[in-house]
C-alpha cells in the first residue's frame, strides 16, 4: 500500500515520480495534438474568409448588374459560410482554453494531480468540438479515459477525486465566453451583405471603373446627381464595406 508524503496533496493519485512522468508524458503529446487541430482550425477560419469576401464581390457585382436572383445565392452562401465559422471559432476557443489549463498543471509539476478534477471539463469539451473538429474530441477523450484509468489503479484505499461543481460552472463559463468571443469575431471578419440603392449601385459602378483618383463634380455631373448626394452616397458606400475614403 503507498503512502502520501507531504509533497503531494491528499486526492493527488500521482504521489510518485514515475507515476507523474507517465501522466506528464500523456499531458505533453495530448497539447501536442491539440495544438496541431487549433492550427488546422485557424487555417481552415482563414480559407472561410477569403471564400466569404470572394462570394462578397460577385452580390455586389450581381446587384450592380440587377441580377437580384444571382446576389441572392451568393448572399444565401455567404450566409452559411458566417454560421459555421462560428462554430469553427469557438472551437478554437474552447480548445485553447483547455491547451492552456493543461500547460499550466504540466508546468508546475505541484499541481499535476489537478488535472484529475478537470475530467468533466476535458470530457464535456470533446463532446461539445466532436461536430467541428472529430480529431481533437478524440484526443481530448482518450486523455479523460488514461487519466481516469491512471487514477483508479493509482488511488489509495480506492480514493475517490470527484470533479468539483466549480469546474462543471466553469466548462460552461468556458463554453459561453467563447460562443460570445466568436460571435463577436466572425461579425468583425465578414461583412454584411449589401443592399444596394439604384443610385448606390450607380455610383459604385463609377468608382470601380475609376482607376484614378474620383473627381467628384465629375461623376455628378456624369450621373446626374447632385455633388453633395454622391459626398453622401460615397460615405454609405463606405460603410457597406465597398470602398475605401482617403482624405
Amino acid at each position: 500500500m503507498r503512502m502520501f508524503n507531504g509533497d503531494n496533496p491528499p486526492g493527488d493519485p500521482f504521489v510518485d515520480e514515475k507515476a507523474r512522468e507517465e501522466i506528464r508524458l500523456k499531458l505533453e503529446q495530448s497539447l501536442s495534438d491539440l495544438n496541431a487541430q487549433i492550427m488546422k482550425l485557424r487555417s481552415k477560419y482563414e480559407e472561410m474568409t477569403a471564400k466569404s469576401k470572394e462570394y462578397f464581390e460577385e452580390v455586389v457585382e450581381a446587384l450592380i448588374s440587377g441580377d437580384e436572383g444571382r446576389a441572392s445565392i451568393y448572399a444565401e452562401e455567404i450566409a452559411e459560410i458566417k454560421r459555421l465559422a462560428s462554430i469553427l471559432v469557438k472551437t478554437q476557443l474552447v480548445l485553447e482554453q483547455v491547451k492552456l489549463r493543461l500547460e499550466t498543471i504540466l508546468e508546475i509539476s505541484e499541481l499535476m494531480g489537478l488535472v484529475v478534477p478537470l475530467l468533466s471539463l476535458i470530457t464535456e469539451v470533446g463532446d461539445e468540438v466532436a461536430g467541428i473538429a472529430p480529431d481533437a474530441a478524440k484526443n481530448l477523450h482518450e486523455l479523460a479515459t488514461y487519466i481516469e484509468d491512471f487514477s483508479n489503479v493509482s488511488s489509495v484505499n480506492e480514493l475517490k477525486v470527484d470533479a468539483p461543481e466549480e469546474l462543471d460552472e466553469e466548462a460552461r463559463k468556458i463554453l459561453e465566453e467563447a460562443q460570445k468571443t466568436a460571435a463577436e469575431r466572425v461579425k468583425q471578419s465578414f461583412p454584411d451583405v449589401p443592399k444596394l440603392s439604384e443610385e448606390e449601385k450607380l455610383v459604385y459602378s463609377y468608382v470601380s471603373k475609376t482607376d484614378s483618383e474620383l473627381d467628384l463634380k465629375k461623376c455628378a455631373e456624369e450621373l446626374g446627381i447632385d455633388a453633395k448626394h454622391v459626398k453622401e452616397i460615397l460615405g454609405k458606400l463606405e460603410e457597406k464595406g465597398l470602398i475605401e475614403l482617403v482624405g
